[in-house]
């Protein structure tokens, strides 16, 4: 009788459990859908909605193999939410390429503004092999080892290292960069952003390094997206005056499920999306001491870095980088093809 019981209420307060989650995940569902980020508390829920959305997978079929028909209706939007949103990250792509298209690797790295232990991140850009390297938070010290330990590999490079080592950011590339701006920093909100137009055999390419404001401002402000929303429109804006191939990659700070991301795939293409494998997170990587800012041991579980394409290339394969170099983001690296409107 006593285990009985016990069966009982621990079944009890499974349900309560499993019901509490699914009113609570449905609300914020429908708040996204009526109000969006407008609410601090909506655009916070979002920077983890797709861990959130997980537990769904898990209970809805548990609801129904106990016939648990009304928690099984709650829990079918956030499930097909999730399913919606991530299961093109894991089918099988196909992309045909024309013989003989010019092929472009593009890295972007940020380098969680180092100053001391660089010649792990120097490695990782050396055995990435990419023809042109974007990365953010450059300090002063990494701008002067990539522009003397790559050299050989990056005969044009625009750095531009800056007060702060948290918002320096740089290209290296292997074609001639013609023309370059890097915006100068302004506060309390620095525009982290620099374009450059690049020679790649006679095809003029526009790219554009951008490194977005975090949810969480390291300049002592609240969690606020506006920052990085309105930059990532100013981003937009800028880029959609360009005519020909443009490149946009970088470290966006944004989320899948985010208002950025879908500003951004509205106008460009994902890379990751196209052809990819898996979730993509890139980051926090907290598994060196240098970057320790939480447990070492929990797993990456963002994805903060992109490139996003035009319609003048299409995409042969991404991945991120296995090992971070002491960073606490992992590199992004894609290649394109390089084939005219």
């Amino acid at each position: 009788m006593a285990v009985r019981n016990r069966r009982m209420w621990s079944g009890r307060l499974g349900i309560i459990l499993v019901a509490t989650y699914g009113v609570g995940i449905l609300t914020v569902m429908v708040a996204r859908w009526l109000v969006g980020e407008q609410w601090a508390v909506i655009a916070l829920a979002d920077t983890g909605l797709h861990l959130f959305l997980l537990p769904a997978l898990l209970f809805l079929p548990l609801c129904l193999v106990f016939r648990r028909w009304r928690l099984a209706l709650l829990l079918t939007p956030p499930a097909l939410l999730f399913v919606v949103t991530f299961l093109p990250f894991f089918l099988p792509q196909q992309v045909n390429i024309p013989p003989g298209a010019l092929e472009i690797r593009f890295l972007t790295y940020n380098l969680h503004a180092e100053e001391r232990l660089l010649m792990p991140m120097s490695d990782i850009i050396r055995e990435a092999d990419a023809d042109l390297v974007a990365v953010q938070e450059m300090s002063a010290a990494a701008a002067a080892h990539l522009d003397t330990i790559l050299a050989d590999m990056y005969p044009y490079r625009a750095l531009f290292p800056v007060s702060s080592p948290y918002h320096g950011r740089g290209l290296l590339s292997r074609y001639p960069i013609v023309a370059e701006t890097s915006w100068p920093e302004e506060y309390p909100i620095p525009v982290r952003l620099q374009r450059a137009v690049v020679d790649i055999d006679g095809t003029l390419v526009v790219v554009y390094n951008f490194h977005a404001p975090p949810s969480r401002p390291i300049y002592q402000g609240p969690f606020d997206v506006r920052p990085r929303k309105a930059q990532t429109r100013d981003l937009l804006d800028l880029a959609c005056q360009d005519a020909g191939a443009v490149v946009l990659l970088g470290d966006f700070n944004t989320h899948v499920l985010d208002e950025n991301y879908a500003q951004l795939i509205a106008e460009y293409h994902d890379a990751f999306r196209d052809v990819g494998w898996g979730f993509g997170f890139t980051g926090p990587d907290w598994s060196h001491e240098n970057s320790a800012e939480g447990p070492g041991w929990i797993p990456l579980y963002q994805r903060y870095d992109y490139l996003f394409y035009n319609d003048y290339f299409l995409p042969v394969a991404t991945r991120v980088w296995p090992e971070s170099g002491g960073s606490d983001h992992r590199p992004l690296l894609v290649t394109l093809v390089l084939i005219g409107e």
